[in-house]
């Protein structure tokens, strides 16, 4: 599997320009908001990775991987970091991926350039890539997942070892990285397995991807195990830190009022440095304009804005090229979807996320179509067009019997009824005449001979033919 469809895979300095767009305006974010954005929910599972209490209140993954990045470096801001490095990865390798680097300009990438720098500046995104909380990497995961399913899909579902392994590292790490995160991962591994073997794909592929994810997700589980979890669901909230507004220090204010005040590391008692300077309250004041603004939160922070945006772009993909699998990418997102309105838990940054993926899958396709905005408008209307005028069977069916003659006794002029009564009257005559005989006629005339007062007449041939004659005469006459 050849995860770049351009074709130069060598890094190049477009890679690094997509990689440190996000990078320096993430990392800005993180500096004026160090140590990052914590939630009450935050310092609570701070609070279990110092005291070595654990429960499954909170991902087990994500608590091993806090773990990791506190050794490192004994600062929340190392999750920060984290998180703003692995969405830059990912988002890098997408770019990459629907971009052809083997020319010297490319219109891909200024495209990719302008929508890279456009979701770094939508304040949202840049505050959750800061916020130390599982569904920030699990919405991640779902987006790269919809990332690789597009891979699949270009690959005409042929999947190597490679793509295997990330497919189901990928799977796996969204077991763990939600609170529902095994039940969505057990979903999406039997759809994604079930369709590749409708599509042909060799048995021991199907096993082979089936068996690493369930490995990775059952040694995943068992972390529960190892630091001895306990199965309590007594936590705080996963609040929303963007849309509700939340401070960090009105978070460590109720998350020290849960414990009593006391504290075991240095890093549960997390204070905002720079609160109250200029630069912190200019880019506050940045995120509150896009947080409190209607129609900037509608247009860029809504789920559902998104959503249908996503809908949009896919469907102008599938009226330009008919594939229908295009619709493929986004059913991650759809079982997610479904989850949360199950759940009532709040995870819904992946829906963004999605959006973004599928505007670079988009860029690409009309970059290499050589389309223009006007193209891909006509097309849709073209398309649409065809579809509506397209009739069922059963209704053209039906137009074909109305459109049959009527019986005469169903037309409706009045006119036209009569004329059919005339001609039928004189086909009747015309018929009669044919068959009449001398008899006949001398019957019609009412002439018979009688022994008393009549005179034989004595018809001639000639008189004959001349009466027939005058009669047939009168008969055309009236007729005409």
């Amino acid at each position: 599997m050849n995860l770049n469809s351009s074709k130069s895979n060598m890094i190049n300095y477009r890679d690094f320009i997509i990689f440190l767009v996000p990078i320096l305006i993430f990392s800005l974010y993180l500096y004026v908001y160090n140590p990052g954005i914590l939630t009450a929910a935050s310092f609570s599972q701070l609070h279990q990775i110092a005291t070595g209490d654990f429960t499954n209140a909170y991902p087990i993954l994500h608590t091993f991987i806090e773990i990791l990045c506190l050794k490192i470096w004994s600062s929340p801001m190392s999750i920060g970091v984290l998180q703003i490095l692995v969405f830059c990865i990912m988002w890098t390798v997408i770019c990459k991926y629907h971009r052809d680097d083997s020319a010297k300009s490319s219109d891909e990438f200024v495209f990719q350039f302008i929508i890279t720098l456009i979701i770094c500046l939508i304040p949202i995104n840049a505050v959750y890539s800061i916020t130390l909380s599982s569904n920030i990497l699990f919405s991640y995961a779902l987006m790269f997942l919809c990332f690789l399913i597009k891979v699949l899909i270009d690959n005409d579902w042929q999947i190597d070892t490679r793509l295997t392994i990330l497919i189901a590292l990928t799977i796996a790490a969204i077991s763990g990285l939600n609170t529902f995160g095994v039940l969505i991962a057990i979903i999406l591994l039997f759809l994604i397995a079930g369709y590749l073997f409708l599509k042909g794909t060799s048995q021991n592929t199907v096993i082979k991807l089936a068996g690493i994810t369930i490995i990775c997700i059952v040694l995943i589980t068992s972390l529960n195990f190892v630091y001895d979890a306990d199965f309590d669901n007594k936590n705080f909230k996963m609040n929303d830190a963007f849309e509700e507004g939340i401070d960090l220090q009105t978070a460590h204010s109720e998350f020290l009022s849960s414990v009593n005040g006391k504290t075991v590391a240095e890093y549960e008692n997390a204070s905002s440095v720079n609160l109250g300077n200029d630069k912190y309250d200019m880019v506050n004041s940045f995120v509150n304009t896009f947080r409190d603004n209607i129609i900037l939160d509608g247009l860029f922070n809504s789920p559902i804005m998104n959503l249908i945006y996503s809908i949009i772009l896919l469907g102008f993909m599938y009226l330009i090229t008919q594939e229908r699998e295009i619709f493929y990418v986004y059913v991650p997102i759809i079982v997610n979807i479904v989850i949360v309105l199950i759940t009532g838990k709040n995870n819904s940054y992946s829906i963004l996320l999605a959006f973004y993926l599928i505007a670079i899958i988009f860029i690409s396709m009309y970059v290499k179509l050589g389309l223009k905005p006007q193209d891909i408008v006509s097309t849709a209307m073209n398309k649409t067009e065809e579809i509506r005028s397209a009739k069922p069977a059963q209704l053209e069916t039906y137009q074909e019997v109305q459109d049959e003659p009527q019986p005469e006794t169903y037309q409706e002029n009045p006119d036209e009824l009569q004329q059919e009564s005339y001609e039928e009257e004189y086909t009747y005559i015309e018929e009669e005449l044919e068959e009449l005989t001398l008899d006949d006629i001398n019957e019609m005339l009412g002439e018979t001979q009688t022994e008393e007062t009549q005179e034989t007449v004595d018809y001639s041939s000639e008189g004959d033919s001349d009466l027939i004659d005058e009669i047939l005469r009168e008969i055309e006459m009236e007729k005409k």
